[in-house]
């Protein structure tokens, strides 16, 4: 059965968890029908009950017969007695119905709905998060192409390509020399705090401590609505000092705190003045500037924050802050620099407006992937709940509806049709076959996780390995075959015989692994490209007591490719071509030449695939195909079944990793062809092989004009 976790997803998420919560809401809603028709019969029951136990008193005269010596009397007082005592018997139906149905599932449903409203909110803030911060990325990416655009224009509109290299190798020497000036002027005397005497790079390092280790408040002025963030007081601040630098007492810290002031590093938040106070009753708030200066992040910056220290490699103007200008501007300096004419200089300026895009959206395209494979494991996690709760919900239902059929069954004599009936109905509820249908009636697609890749103007793939098509890693690879691809599969070979038989061995590749176990050791394998085998077989020697991480890892990697293995207009083929020669596990001659054809279709859909992908293809059926046959040649009785469930259970899982599954058609297609694959892998890539040399005989023949 399929379940919520392969279900409910689309390329927004929020498309399928908006599908999933809308039928979720309509079980809550068939609760709500149920309890209302529970609480409808207690009343009739409470109502008739009442009734009947009034039945005397309704009677005109009945007190009159009470010592009557008559037969017929005595037969009405008999009647009325007996009516009483059957209002009583459904006065007690009513509240048996309270105590054991009504009031138990009442409550079970309103937890159950709170369940859901909690996790339907924190789904869609998630989801909604996430959106926002792929737009922030797009339109970072939009700046960062836009700065190449800006430095290739300027290129080409003032260089040819022999001025342009020499231009650039100037430049070098220039940012050199710039990097070595920006050094020194570390160690220039910055200025007296507290009567002792800073060096810029000290006085970075005294500010970064106060701004990370000091602990910060936000403060609201009185009377207005307004806020300060990041404040101390001055008794904060000085205590601070203190204890972590060398201060003789209080009034030098005074001091430090009152140059701090005069240094523009604090301003003076709640009143008029520029004195700095040690006092509980004086806020100061920490500028920004003293954050830009320390190289220090904002702790309350936006959502996507304003960080003064980039990932990667940082631009030389970097060092070029206000404050370092002011210190450092002598004509000295600046005198030492090579000279550059100013279209030169707008050429440097041009390439470190581009290494600052370059770093701020490489920077937040990691980050932003990161929150994907945390949202994908948060809606696993979510789906997998929501699941067992909606199954608990349909069991309670069935279980609910048992309850009410021995209450109702006291007055059997009148209730027996009726008792058979709910009987009836109890037993007819299937809570899996409902499930099925709520997934089969609301699902939006299985699992495909949508990469977040930095695409590098000048060196795209080069960053990382998951998300990268195939042909691209494969060119950079420098190999057939990716070398994470080979590289994995090489080392499962080598982690089989450590196995202690053949049934771990199989269930390897198709016991479920959670999500953030795989989108760790993904994280570890898309740090950068690698240039050897060994530097992959070093990460996953890490992870070999826990095989079944290393193959789901690999799945992950066919699930993110950009373009399926199978690529959608070969589907689209082979999708017919199944439909004229189906496969069939009746073995005869008529079968065996539809086979034939269906092998051959197969080859020929194939040829329009690039190389790289029929190679992939190659290499997973190759290791699969050995894998059967090895477990095929076992002594054991039930090697052969255990073969073929293994060619099963692998072309299921696999099924999806090689076709990008259309809801309609689901896997049932993509899981034959993957088994047609193991089992006619030999015909299959020897056609391919040998339709590819007749094409390149015919290039070679062709006539040269």
């Amino acid at each position: 059965m399929p379940s919520f976790a392969d279900s409910f997803w689309s390329e927004d998420l929020s498309t399928g968890v908006e599908r999933l919560f809308v039928e979720l809401h309509k079980g809550c809603n068939q609760n709500a029908l149920f309890i209302q028709l529970f609480a409808s019969r207690m009343q009739y029951e409470v109502n008739y009950g009442r009734q009947l136990c009034n039945t005397t008193s309704n009677i005109e005269g009945y007190s009159d017969t009470s010592n009557s010596d008559q037969s017929v009397d005595n037969a009405l007082n008999q009647l009325a007695t007996a009516m009483e005592k059957e209002g009583n018997e459904h006065l007690a139906i009513a509240a048996d119905i309270e105590t054991t149905v009504l009031r138990p599932f009442s409550q079970w449903c309103e937890d159950h709905e709170q369940r859901i409203e909690y996790s339907e909110k924190i789904l869609k803030t998630n989801v909604l998060n996430y959106q926002k911060s792929t737009k922030y990325v797009e339109k970072l990416e939009q700046h960062y192409f836009n700065k190449c655009r800006q430095l290739e224009d300027h290129k080409r509109s003032y260089f040819n390509d022999d001025e342009l290299v020499n231009v650039m190798k100037q430049l070098e020497l220039f940012q050199e020399k710039e990097t070595a000036l920006a050094k020194e002027r570390e160690f220039d005397a910055f200025g007296k705090f507290g009567n002792l005497d800073f060096d810029v790079r000290t006085m970075r390092e005294t500010l970064s401590l106060l701004l990370t280790k000091l602990e910060k408040t936000t403060y609201k002025m009185p009377f207005i609505n307004f806020t300060f963030e990041n404040t101390n007081n001055g008794s904060e601040i000085v205590k601070f000092l203190m204890e972590n630098l060398a201060l003789k007492d209080v009034d030098q810290a005074e001091t430090f705190g009152q140059d701090l002031l005069n240094s523009g590093f604090l301003k003076y938040c709640n009143g008029v003045g520029n004195t700095f106070v040690n006092s509980k009753k004086f806020q100061y708030c920490w500028k920004q500037y003293a954050y830009k200066f320390a190289r220090v992040p904002l702790p309350n910056a936006s959502e996507h924050g304003d960080s003064h220290d980039e990932e990667g490699p940082q631009p030389i103007s970097t060092y070029l802050t206000d404050l370092t200008s002011k210190i450092s501007n002598s004509q000295d300096s600046i005198s030492t620099l090579p000279t550059i004419s100013n279209t030169e200089r707008s050429l440097l300026k041009y390439v470190k407006d581009l290494e600052t895009a370059d770093a701020r959206y490489r920077k937040e395209c990691k980050k932003l992937d990161i929150l994907r494979c945390s949202l994908e494991e948060l809606l696993v996690d979510h789906f997998t709940f929501m699941e067992k709760c909606e199954l608990d919900r349909l069991k309670a239902l069935e279980k609910v509806i048992l309850d009410f059929s021995p209450i109702i069954s006291k007055n059997a004599s009148a209730m027996k049709e009726l008792n058979i009936a709910v009987l009836k109905t109890g037993t007819e509820v299937d809570p899996t076959l409902d499930l099925l249908n709520l997934v089969e009636r609301g699902r939006t697609g299985t699992f495909q996780p949508h990469v977040i890749t930095y695409n590098n103007y000048y060196n795209p793939g080069g960053f990382q390995n998951f998300g990268i098509d195939l042909e691209t890693r494969c060119r950079m690879d420098k190999k057939a075959v990716p070398l994470i691809v080979s590289s994995i599969l090489s080392f499962m070979d080598r982690v089989y015989p450590e196995l202690p038989n053949d049934n771990v061995r199989t269930t390897v590749w198709t016991v479920p692994v959670k999500l953030n176990s795989t989108h760790q050791l993904r994280a570890n394998l898309n740090e950068a490209p690698f240039q050897e085998e060994s530097q992959i077989t070093s990460i996953l020697a890490n992870y070999a007591v826990e095989p079944s991480v290393i193959a789901s890892v690999l799945k992950i990697y066919f699930l993110e490719l950009p373009e399926p293995l199978i690529s959608n207009d070969v589907y689209d083929i082979l999708k017919a071509l199944y439909a004229e020669f189906p496969p069939s596990h009746v073995e005869s001659e008529e079968q065996a030449a539809i086979d034939a054809q269906r092998v051959s279709g197969i080859t020929t859909a194939f040829n329009s695939l690039s190389k790289p992908h029929i190679a992939t293809l190659d290499a997973i059926t190759t290791h699969f195909s050995r894998l059967v046959k090895i477990l095929k040649m076992g002594s054991s009785a039930t090697s052969g079944a255990l073969a073929n469930e293994f060619i099963r259970s692998v072309s299921q899982e696999f099924a999806n990793c090689i076709i990008r599954v259309k809801l309609p058609d689901g896997n049932n297609l993509s899981f034959k062809i993957f088994t047609d694959l193991l089992l006619f892998r030999k015909p299959i890539f020897r056609g391919l092989k040998r339709q590819n040399s007749k094409a390149q005989e015919n290039h070679e023949k062709a006539p040269y004009f």
